[in-house]
């Protein structure tokens, strides 16, 4: 543990497992107190408990973040545990890959809905308390595929382009008033995500990814730069992954 983040609040979504598990352990190593959610309430339990027992201060908070209803209540318990919140790590996203021919309407809502409008939520519901103190930090983790077109991702990248637009003019939005705006884009990252929907637990491709750690190294870097400096854009990618 150290004292990096001492005395701030980070809120991360998604955090059950994947980026933001490691996203959420790395900012409790740097000292923050860290707020956990997402849909899954047994893994979330066991994030707090396994942050508590390293020192480190947390609260978990299951919710559904594409309800506006949940992330009201998730923000009302982050901000009667801690008084406030100074990070936000959107990091709650889902993706279905396949051909535009095999994708569904219901596929469209859930990828746009989990990974955009989540982030729509969340960042309102927390931007306004940043702004009155002049100072916060919001992290979108976005991808890649919100940087160019990829094959089998039409929907996906409409999320990801969509999130990396959001968070450009965020940025000129709040730059001024202390609040500061990022956007990780890492290429291929070897977690749970899209297992069953278009990756399968032996794809040979992930031998050569990045691992969750590698995104959350990231996600720590921008939120400790120097006050006079802010990483907009911290694009990751495996040694084996073309740009």
């Amino acid at each position: 543990m150290t004292e990096l983040l001492k005395g701030k609040v980070a809120v991360v979504t998604g955090a059950s497992r994947g980026i933001g598990q490691a996203a959420a352990v790395t900012l409790a190593q740097a000292g923050a107190a860290v707020v956990v959610t997402s849909r899954t309430e047994p893994e979330l339990a066991e994030l707090a408990a396994r942050i508590e027992r390293m020192g480190g201060q947390a609260l978990a908070v299951p919710a559904d973040l594409t309800q506006e209803a949940d992330v009201e209540r998730m923000k009302a318990a982050a901000l009667e545990r801690f008084g406030h919140v100074d990070i936000l790590v959107n990091n709650a996203g889902v993706g279905k890959y396949g051909p535009l021919a095999s994708l569904s309407a219901a596929d469209y809502d859930w990828m746009m809905n989990t990974n955009m409008r989540a982030s729509f939520l969340c960042t309102a519901a927390f931007l306004p308390g940043m702004l009155e103190r002049r100072e916060g930090w919001v992290v979108f983790i976005a991808s890649v595929a919100g940087l160019k077109g990829l094959p089998h991702e039409t929907v996906y990248c409409a999320t990801k382009f969509a999130q990396v637009g959001f968070a450009q003019a965020l940025d000129y939005e709040t730059r001024e008033q202390g609040v500061k705006v990022s956007v990780i884009a890492p290429g291929g990252v070897h977690t749970h995500f899209a297992i069953g929907t278009g990756r399968t637990e032996d794809d040979p491709r992930f031998a050569g990814m990045m691992e969750a750690q590698d995104v959350a190294e990231a996600v720590l870097f921008a939120v400790t730069q120097p006050e006079k400096v802010r990483a907009f854009l911290i694009g990751l990618r495996p040694m084996g992954e073309p740009l």
